[in-house]
């Protein structure tokens, strides 16, 4: 039983070969590979550095949106009432808070909860209720999300110029191979043997 492997190793053995059956074509296509894994190497700090830096920027950021929202407890007016949405949560529940010697209310999606139970809240300077600010973890989590992105997109984009070439290759050795059974086939009306 034979074996194949597709390793770098045999793309790079077939760039040097100098074997007659390994084609232009063949070498052509075999350092269009290998460009495209040195390109694929070569992302992985570029990607790092993008994502090290789109970490520091959305740290910064999180923590500038600290300094104007503020996490404060508030507290079920009622008991709370089902009101089922999808990828919600299930009950709305009218709470209250205070901020700043203002007292607030707003109906929230929470929990079931019963009337004096407690629940952390964002509001910002104003007491008025607004969005959590992202955690550092967060900010972790996206900056790993867009080095991942950016090292795919340059590796896919190397794969898929090298798959494109590979189709003109093919079709360029299919074209030789016409030719050369044409000219077998034609052969000046002799036949393909040594006799005169």
């Amino acid at each position: 039983m034979q074996t194949n492997t597709f390793g770098l190793g045999v793309w790079a053995r077939r760039l040097v070969a100098r074997s007659p059956i390994v084609r232009g074509t063949d070498r052509v296509e075999a350092a269009a590979l290998l460009l495209v894994a040195a390109l694929s190497i070569l992302t992985v700090p570029i990607a790092g550095a993008v994502g090290t830096a789109e970490y520091d920027r959305l740290v910064h950021t999180y923590a500038e949106q600290r300094l104007v929202k503020h996490e404060v407890d508030a507290t079920a007016v009622r008991d709370s009432r089902g009101a089922p949405q999808p990828y919600e949560k299930p009950y709305v529940t009218e709470v209250s808070w205070d901020h700043a010697g203002t007292t607030h209310t707003a109906e929230i999606r929470t929990r079931q909860m019963s009337a004096g139970d407690r629940v952390r809240i964002w509001v910002d300077d104003a007491g008025n209720r607004t969005v959590m600010v992202p955690s550092d973890q967060d900010a972790a989590a996206e900056a790993v999300v867009a080095a991942l992105a950016l090292w795919s997109v340059a590796s896919g984009t190397g794969l898929a110029g090298w798959l494109l070439l590979r189709m003109r290759l093919n079709r360029m050795r299919f074209q030789a191979w016409d030719r050369e059974l044409d000219d077998l086939a034609d052969n000046g009306g002799r036949a393909n043997n040594n006799t005169p």
